[in-house]
């Protein structure tokens, strides 16, 4: 029987491209931009956010027919490799491509995705689970239910997104890890791009903020479906100071049930960590 549609995520975790992908890149060539991103500080940065935000919820997935292709540079250095080996070993639906640095950043992130791609397939959907996000444990199903729900308009045009627009910024502070939850537009982690297998383009040759101007859209502000991550190291401020977003939806006294409900993660094991990691214990 065909699957109607393939879920295909993009992990884009310290990849090294060409200069001139990121707003907040080092200049000096791709040498500086690999020693930027391969800073022992910025490596156990990310590590924290694999770790206690990027998997637990991709564990708990209620669909577990999903794939995500985590980009890696060839040249990572071998401890955080082997790090990163350990962490997703039980989550199969990982799969490390450790890919030749200084690629153009849209072309090597459209052939990894392409060549991940089922092409007996109805539809791809594409998400991308970058290194310091988190999507919800439902995702992948409730990706499956929209599509089943409205095929027909896919069908009309061959491309559809969904916007899974309700979540929560996550920010890293001295004291502490604090949520702010937010309802947005077409934020990157729990937007979804429908596209025939065969077609020659791949999400990140959209703009996600204007995706709306050529394609048609759904939005879905049911419940809770991103954590955004929110420190020094962003390439976008977006998250700092959220522009188009409106919060206060969530009770204080009621976010580490909804947290440990929609993510998997406990926010004292969370805060724990974070602190540790800052202080060096």
């Amino acid at each position: 029987m065909t699957v109607p549609v393939q879920v295909l995520g993009l992990c884009r975790w310290n990849y090294p491209s060409a200069p001139g992908a990121f707003q907040r890149e080092a200049l000096g060539g791709l040498e500086a931009i690999r020693a930027a991103l391969y800073d022992p500080m910025r490596l156990a940065l990310r590590l924290f956010f694999l770790e206690h935000v990027v998997l637990p919820p991709l564990r708990a997935q209620t669909d577990p027919d999903f794939t995500i292709v985590m980009l890696m540079g060839d040249q990572l250095p071998g401890e955080t490799r082997d790090r990163i080996d350990t962490l997703i070993a039980d989550v199969p639906q990982i799969k490390p491509v450790y890919a030749p640095e200084g690629q153009p950043h849209q072309d090597i992130c459209r052939d990894v995705m392409q060549s991940h791609r089922d092409p007996s397939v109805r539809a791809v959907a594409e998400i991308r689970f970058d290194d310091d996000d988190a999507s919800a444990v439902d995702i992948v199903e409730r990706t499956r239910d929209v599509f089943s729900r409205t095929k027909a308009l896919f069908r009309s045009g061959g491309k559809m997104a969904l916007d899974f627009n309700r979540g929560f910024i996550l920010r890293t502070e001295s004291n502490g890890v604090q949520f702010q939850p937010v309802t947005s537009r077409y934020w990157t982690p729990a937007l979804v791009l429908f596209q025939r297998p065969q077609s020659d383009l791949s999400l990140l040759d959209f703009n996600h903020a204007q995706l709306w101007k050529r394609i048609p859209t759904i939005t879905f502000p049911k419940v809770p479906m991103y954590l955004r991550g929110a420190h020094g190291g962003n390439d976008s401020g977006v998250s700092v100071n959220p522009h188009n977003a409106d919060d206060a939806w969530q009770k204080a006294d009621t976010l580490g049930e909804t947290l440990l409900e929609r993510f998997n993660i406990d926010h004292g094991r969370l805060n724990d960590a974070w602190l540790k990691l800052l202080h060096g214990d």
